[in-house]
């Protein structure tokens, strides 16, 4: 077994990188670290994607024009968006996100652009929905609110998701669950000098992001399920931002995903199985922020 697992419990006294939001977006560059999104990242149900369309419909019609998906990165809450609207555009700042987004199969009413939280590449007025999934926490959130009250059509919504703590799950065993829950939370804990600050809402389910329109929603009661193998799984945590930065500091230094998967084994007995063929389910809890823009304002 890899001997690095004991040092999750130790502090690691590394100089925190810079937190300016252009050292924080950079962190998506790199081609091979969109490859690991393309290969690792599960789509986003559709119960969530269902209920922020419900919420839409409360006020609005069909048809549905536009989605704007907005920190798509490699594209997998843009394309279950699909079959709900006549055009789907997703946007990154990431030029590496973008084409590992294009390099998937597609619907053929989904784009992909160029473009960031804080400068949203449509017209004003001209999307019924505005979808952020696991993204927000890195935009400037003032800035962000603003561009969303000016591309929103009146009645419009935005929908933002976000999920914590993703485990493998053994039905009917609380014990070998927590167990495996702790193990994430200890590679976590190992990685905190290398994440950026705005992780925090990450972490605490967006606690402190408010959707400015009178009309929200917060829904904590949703989950993500998804059957993926080990090895696919030890990849999902490769593509963490916080682990990225740590390698960059750390090149030769031990790899806590290899010591997080020797101890995932352990618990779950599959210390003769092979990676690729490790069926494993995984389980995490979703939080669902709703805003509606007022029927009375218009785009600016």
């Amino acid at each position: 077994m890899q001997q690095v697992f004991p040092l999750f419990c130790k502090s690691i006294g590394h100089r925190r990188h810079d937190k300016k939001m252009s050292a924080d977006t950079r962190r998506f560059e790199k081609e091979d670290h969109a490859a690991v999104y393309v290969l690792a990242r599960p789509d986003w149900p559709k119960d969530i994607i269902e209920k922020s369309i419900a919420f839409l419909r409360e006020k609005k019609s069909k048809p549905f024009l536009l989605a704007v998906d907005v920190g798509c990165g490699s594209g997998q809450n843009t394309r279950p968006l699909a079959p709900h609207f006549e055009k789907v555009i997703g946007i990154d700042v990431s030029e590496a996100q973008i084409k590992a987004a294009q390099s998937v199969e597609t619907p053929s009413n989904v784009e992909f652009r160029i473009g960031s939280g804080e400068s949203i590449p449509v017209p004003d007025g001209s999307a019924d929905m505005i979808t952020v999934a696991e993204a927000v926490h890195w935009f400037d959130i003032d800035a962000f609110f603003r561009e969303v009250d000016r591309v929103l059509k009146p009645c419009g919504c935005v929908a933002i998701y976000s999920y914590y703590n993703t485990h493998p799950l053994v039905e009917g065993d609380d014990n070998k669950n927590q167990l495996l829950k702790d193990v994430v939370l200890k590679f976590d804990s190992f990685l905190e000098p290398y994440a950026s600050d705005r992780i925090r809402h990450v972490r605490n389910m967006l606690a402190d992001i408010h959707i400015p329109y009178e009309e929200t929603i917060r829904d904590d009661t949703l989950q993500i399920k998804h059957d993926t193998t080990l090895a696919s799984f030890m990849n999902f945590f490769r593509s963490w931002s916080s682990y990225r930065h740590y390698r960059v500091k750390n090149p030769t230094g031990p790899d806590p995903v290899l010591a997080m998967q020797d101890r995932f084994m352990e618990i779950l007995g599959l210390a003769d199985c092979p990676l690729e063929n490790a069926q494993i389910s995984t389980s995490c809890p979703v939080v669902l922020l709703l805003g509606r823009k007022p029927e009375n304002q218009p785009g600016h």
